[in-house]
């Protein structure tokens, strides 16, 4: 049986996809997995912010066409890239084990960081708020790109003093180090879906989904499905300032889930547990508290088109 496994040109995206194509090798060694390179709008253009060329799909859109167009079978995605609602005929089948979730301070350490001492690079309107509502002076230098020049730039003191990186890249990567400082997500909380892959095929293949369910994590399925349903409730893309942190305590599953004022100064924050209910109506009941609270307020500040302005010059402050 061949597979064609579509994934993004980039670096790390080939690494997610070949170790993809290593578990399904390793299920049945007479598959024949050939990885087909496809590109896509965030790779393309890495200066435009997400809200200007729109955050939903951006890194993903191009795979699932390739699907629906039968050019390829599966396409690995970096989960919490992948939508919450997939296109008619498509489905999220398959999220081995997830790599470590949290987000790492490269080129500082967090007790060390001061306001209007230093500069700190991200394009991540999360991570900026989430900074924000520790140091509300910093000076926030957008960065976009690729993780290995990202590294470089705060290395290198180049522009910036230090730069916030997902662990779970850095790892696959070999780009980890000891002097890197991993912040605690009861913190600082990261994305949704964060470190976990997604591998999405077409509905109807039957023999292709069988083999994706086998490599498929159980625990790593429930955290990622409660934290997407989360999103998909407060109707949040993945660039939003939405951070989560989920723990296992036997077989149930705890979450903390938080939405950041963009300028840090207003952090609402929820909590709940598969001891009261299932993965989704747990994502969808933390969303229904926080709303109650005023993350909607929030949320709309970053989406509104009318405040698209104002979020720039709150990234650049």
């Amino acid at each position: 049986m061949r597979i064609r496994l579509g994934t993004r040109k980039s670096a790390l995206a080939r690494v997610q996809a070949e170790s993809v194509a290593k578990l399904l090798r390793e299920l049945d060694p007479t598959l024949t997995v050939e990885t087909v390179l496809l590109g896509c709008v965030g790779d393309k253009d890495k200066h435009t912010s997400f809200q200007d060329i729109g955050n939903v799909g951006v890194f993903t859109k191009s795979g699932e066409e390739a699907l629906l167009n039968r050019e390829v079978d599966v396409v690995v995605h970096s989960l919490k890239d992948l939508p919450t609602v997939q296109p008619e005929g498509l489905v999220l089948a398959s999220v081995p084990k997830r790599e470590d979730p949290r987000d790492v301070l490269c080129g500082l350490k967090f007790d060390d960081i001061r306001s209007n001492h230093h500069k700190i690079g991200t394009g991540s309107i999360r991570r900026a708020a989430q900074l924000r509502s520790f140091f509300p002076d910093i000076e926030i230098v957008p960065v976009r790109g690729n993780v290995p020049p990202r590294l470089r730039r705060a290395v290198d003191k180049n522009g910036i003093d230090a730069t916030i990186l997902a662990a779970a890249g850095l790892k696959r990567l070999g780009l980890f180090e000891d002097s890197m400082e991993c912040l605690n997500p009861q913190i600082f909380p990261y994305a949704v879906a964060q470190g976990a892959l997604g591998i999405e095929c077409r509905q109807g293949d039957r023999d292709i989904l069988r083999l994706l369910k086998a490599i498929e994590c159980k625990k790593s399925r429930a955290e990622t499905d409660a934290e997407r349903s989360l999103m998909k409730y407060l109707n949040a893309g993945c660039n939003l300032p939405v951070g989560v942190c989920s723990t296992w305590k036997n077989t149930m599953l705890y979450m903390k889930a938080t939405v950041t004022g963009v300028d840090g100064l207003k952090q609402i924050v929820d909590y709940a547990t598969t001891c009261t209910y299932g993965v989704e109506e747990m994502g969808k009941v933390l969303a229904e508290r926080l709303l109650d609270k005023g993350a909607g307020e929030l949320l709309r500040a970053c989406t509104v088109n009318s405040n698209r302005k104002k979020v720039e010059s709150l990234l650049k402050a």
